[in-house]
């Protein structure tokens, strides 16, 4: 089987995973009652979100351009921040085989940066961006901790924050792995992008702006969501904000849906659910969310 073939098939199967994501969803939700109060959302807070969107991806590919330069020479600002909301946009509208992170590298590597460059600084970026919100899921425990008596939901949300760190820390690691252990073709790379993790990370000089962009990017997602749920009336504060609204964008990072869809939606009833929130209420802020960095990406279509 070739590379092709096994590329469809893995987006046949997500597709698949998608359907049955979003068909789970709409069995437990009134889905009349979340599209009428999508149908009450104030155009200010439509604008306000995508803006807030579009602000991260300006933010991010800032982010990413200064991730690149710990391989090398850099792209000017001005590109990689076109070059990200490409990637945005592929990420969140087109439904491909390539993906958002795939149309970055090629188009990185076609404007002179190496492959290699290419690659591991897009999966750097990726690492830093998960790592913001791990520092806002750890920022919001005590909030979780006053507002949440239940000793599963408490332990589900410290597993969360221990999930993260220890993938943060084995990316840190893996230049400490003896080379036997690891498939000659890797070696080189994985090296080179844990040496770059591990430069990224444990100096100041390099992690105080990369982590604080990160966390930048992702409160300014959070902000969005904010914004959507407040437009459609909903009483949302703090406690769900930086606390829940983290958690869900960071497992919605697992890749096994489209875009995220589906996941995403059937995590925000759950989680907005912990506050009270109606579950058609809940879906009615996720599609928007959804489709507001659609709207955000469409500069990189």
């Amino acid at each position: 089987m070739n590379d092709s073939a096994r590329k469809w098939i893995a987006f046949a199967i997500k597709a698949a995973i998608t359907v049955g994501l979003i068909w789970l969803v709409l069995r437990g939700v009134d889905f009349g009652a979340a599209l009428d109060r999508m149908a009450g959302l104030s155009p200010s807070a439509a604008i306000m979100a995508v803006a807030l969107l579009m602000l991260h991806c300006f933010v991010a590919g800032w982010r990413w351009r200064m991730i690149m330069r710990l391989f090398g020479p850099a792209l000017p600002l001005p590109t990689a921040i076109r070059l990200f909301f490409e990637g945005y946009f592929f990420n969140n509208a087109l439904p491909s085989t390539i993906g958002g992170d795939g149309v970055r590298i090629y188009r990185a590597n076609r404007l002179g940066l190496p492959l290699a460059a290419s690659i591991n600084g897009v999966l750097l970026d990726r690492v830093t961006g998960l790592t913001g919100l791990v520092i806002l899921v750890a920022v919001g425990q005590p909030l979780l901790y006053a507002h949440v008596d239940d000793i599963s939901t408490r332990l589900a949300f410290a597993a969360i924050l221990l999930a993260g760190v220890a993938g943060v820390a084995a990316m840190i690691l893996a230049r400490r792995i003896p080379e036997r252990l690891v498939p000659a073709r890797l070696r080189d790379p994985v090296h080179k992008l844990s040496e770059a993790t591990h430069a990224a990370y444990l100096h100041p000089a390099v992690s105080l702006p990369v982590l604080g962009l990160s966390v930048v990017v992702h409160g300014l997602i959070v902000a969005s969501v904010y914004v959507i749920a407040i437009g459609l009336g909903l009483d949302v504060g703090l406690f769900e904000s930086l606390v829940l609204v983290p958690a869900v964008i960071l497992l919605s990072t697992v890749p096994v849906s489209i875009g995220g869809w589906g996941l995403r939606e059937g995590l925000m009833v759950v989680a907005l659910g912990l506050a009270g929130v109606p579950p058609d209420a809940a879906l009615s802020v996720s599609i928007l969310f959804g489709l507001a960095m659609i709207v955000a990406g469409l500069p990189g279509g």
